[in-house]
């Protein structure tokens, strides 16, 4: 399925920009005006003090946006930043107006669990509705997925599926 000419994207969960940048390359690649939001506190979390040196250090010193900004430098045109949590951020949207939302803040069941419900109501009936690690290091994302979703695809870490009827 490829995405309307002017479509609106959302990523939840961006810590440093990897994600970001991917998207917004492919952005750039379909040639469309995509719009494409991306909601991160940019503060860390516990799961990121565990994650290796260089992700405890940026959230320690308080650069993770910083780090973002310079990541995303290339693609930042196509990127409009939202520094909120994710919850708060979910208000800015109306009811299935979005494409395409994928999610990948904190992987803590409640968490997930606590998005899906807040934002699968905001896509669009035919759009799609995702999110990253998918695998038994992250039980609560396996979890939230499997009690919310009867068919998604899961192709890697990434989980997917269609919204059909506006309900999922």
């Amino acid at each position: 399925q490829r995405a309307p000419q002017q479509a609106h994207f959302v990523e939840v969960g961006a810590f440093l920009g990897k994600s970001t940048s991917f998207m917004a390359v492919e952005i750039c690649n379909s040639g469309k005006a995509i719009t494409f939001d991306v909601v991160d506190t940019w503060q860390g979390s516990a799961e990121h003090m565990a994650g290796g040196e260089h992700e405890a250090k940026v959230v320690l010193q308080g650069t993770l946006y910083e780090n973002f900004k310079s990541n995303i430098k290339p693609v930042e045109h196509l990127i409009n930043p939202i520094q909120s949590a994710s919850l708060d951020a979910v208000r800015r949207y109306e009811d299935g107006s979005l494409d395409f939302v994928f999610l990948d803040a904190s992987h803590e069941y409640k968490d997930i669990k606590a998005d899906i419900l807040a934002w699968r109501p905001k896509v669009k009936p035919g759009g799609f509705i995702g999110g990253h690690d998918y695998q038994d290091l992250f039980p609560g994302v396996i979890r939230a997925v499997r009690e919310e979703f009867t068919k998604f695809s899961v192709a890697g870490f990434t989980w997917l599926t269609r919204i059909d009827d506006g309900k999922g």
